[in-house]
């Protein structure tokens, strides 16, 4: 039985995963592709004339946000409960809101990475305070903690951004491009 060509023309799939399909003589003529994965599939006269082919930066911009707006949440949750409540209780909204974010994130690591960064800020600006309230020691001590937490956040941050710019990228790995044609 002959299959007929797939028609793609003209549409936005972006981020699209083609893994391991057979697409033969599939027609991708002017659409978005930035951030399809194509690896290990069957291109066999497949037209991409006109295609955009590449990098999507919209993963990474919403990466960006989440993450922000995670660690401002965190941060601004703790700080408040410790203003109002003291010290520890800022300590326990900060164990809640971080373990909240997480678990509605599923335990992505951009999520956590935020969270790290908003232990560092509250930690930190304790450490500040005591500082400058008259026990540099345990001022000193905060505030050195919370820049090695901080470090483990922008270290797992950037990961899951380099992991991310590869997600992002058209991958045509191991696909079988045989005659494929790519103009313009």
């Amino acid at each position: 039985m002959n299959q007929l060509p797939l028609n793609f023309s003209n549409q936005d799939l972006r981020h699209r995963d083609f893994q391991g399909q057979d697409l033969t003589g599939a027609n991708f003529n002017g659409s978005d592709l930035r951030g399809c994965n194509f690896q290990d599939a069957i291109l066999i006269g497949s037209n991409f004339r006109g295609a955009r082919i590449g990098q999507s930066r919209s993963k990474i911009w919403n990466l960006i946000t989440r993450c922000a707006g995670a660690a401002i949440a965190v941060t601004l949750a703790s700080a408040f409960a410790s203003f109002i409540a003291g010290e520890m209780t800022g300590v326990a909204a900060l164990i809640g809101t971080g373990a909240v974010a997480i678990a509605i994130t599923n335990t992505k690591s951009e999520i956590i990475a935020a969270v790290l960064a908003g232990v560092a800020a509250v930690i930190g600006s304790s450490g500040i305070v005591y500082f400058f309230v008259g026990n540099q020691v345990k001022g000193l001590l905060l505030f050195l903690g919370s820049g090695v937490i901080l470090g483990l956040a922008v270290i797992l941050f950037f990961q899951v951004v380099f992991e991310l710019e590869k997600l992002s990228k058209t991958s045509f790995d191991n696909a079988d491009l045989t005659n494929a044609i790519f103009d313009e």
